[in-house]
């Protein structure tokens, strides 16, 4: 079949190789030999270093400009909401006061603890009456935090009734820090208040008309001192930390040591139901006890006495 289409001659005049643009040789290329001197010259590893810490320098400053014009509020952040808080340390501070024992059988606690020995760490304690906590959070999020609520949470939905045993005495020797939170842990609606005095609590901390908040920079830490009171009830909570991040909300749990509750008895309504009550001895010289034991009496004893301690009784 035929075509059409006029007949084409192939030559070799058309390769790449024989196109000059403007008439122009190309150049050659320097040898491998002339750019690794090049590299390797003192001039050229001087100007890399001036021009990285220039770009370093010019990052440092624009940041610190960034943030000095806008609030902390403003400044994008890559951490998550979630992350924003860093639990730093909880611990329990109560020194002074009334302690319960439990599995305390045939004045065991006394025989196997002295005063002066670690029993609130290593026996089975409860704290009595009141409880005092420390715990210290630090921001880690570039933007600010706020603290909005702390609430209680009740194992269960409420407190059960006091625990029984035996009791273990530390009468103060002089006054406590002021404790800056405090929250009654039996009311039915536990509430984070103001610190106002010993076993009494101011207005609502961070809700009503004296609101407050307290606020976490990068880097912050912030130390609460928390005084949880149960008159009647015995009960286990963790605390839920509301908070801000910017624009966004978030929250977390907070828990005592090893991730256990936070726990705090009430008194028995009759005293005479505790197995034995125990007071160092420094507080009853008249007993002739050596340094650093314990003078026990029983319950009933300790009923008799207005619920006072062996020589404590006015």
């Amino acid at each position: 079949m035929s075509s059409n289409r006029p007949g084409v001659r192939r030559t070799g005049a058309l390769i790449r190789t024989s196109i000059r643009r403007g008439g122009r040789p190309r150049p050659v290329p320097a040898p491998a030999r002339d750019r690794l001197r090049y590299l390797r010259s003192p001039a050229t590893w001087l100007a890399g270093i001036l021009l990285t810490v220039a770009a370093v320098t010019f990052q440092d400053v624009l940041t610190g400009t960034v943030k000095a014009i806008l609030p902390l509020d403003s400044i994008p952040d890559r951490l998550s909401p979630q992350d924003a808080i860093e639990v730093v340390e909880v611990e329990n501070t109560k020194v002074f006061g009334t302690y319960l024992v439990r599995g305390d059988k045939d004045g065991r606690f006394a025989k196997s603890f002295d005063f002066d020995g670690p029993w609130r760490t290593k026996a089975d304690i409860v704290d009595v009456g009141f409880s005092e906590w420390m715990i210290s959070l630090r921001g880690r999020a570039a933007q600010q935090v706020r603290i909005t609520d702390i609430v209680p949470e009740i194992e269960g939905g409420t407190c059960s009734s006091p625990l029984s045993g035996s009791l273990a005495l530390n009468p103060s020797q002089g006054e406590a820090d002021v404790i800056p939170l405090q929250v009654t842990i039996d009311d039915p609606v536990p509430t984070i208040k103001a610190y106002k005095s010993k076993g009494e609590a101011g207005e609502p901390y961070f809700t009503g008309l004296k609101a407050k908040h307290i606020t976490l920079n990068r880097n912050e830490t912030e130390a609460l001192l928390i005084e949880a009171n149960s008159k009647q009830g015995y009960c286990r909570w963790r605390y839920r930390i509301h908070y801000q991040v910017g624009s966004s909300t978030a929250e977390m749990v907070l828990s005592g040591p090893d991730g256990n509750p936070f726990e705090l008895t009430g008194k028995l309504p009759d005293a005479s139901g505790y197995e034995s009550v125990y007071l160092p001895s420094y507080a009853c010289p008249s007993a002739g006890r050596p340094p650093g034991t314990w003078v026990t009496e029983t319950g009933k004893e300790y009923a008799r006495n207005g619920g006072q301690g062996p020589c404590l009784k006015g």
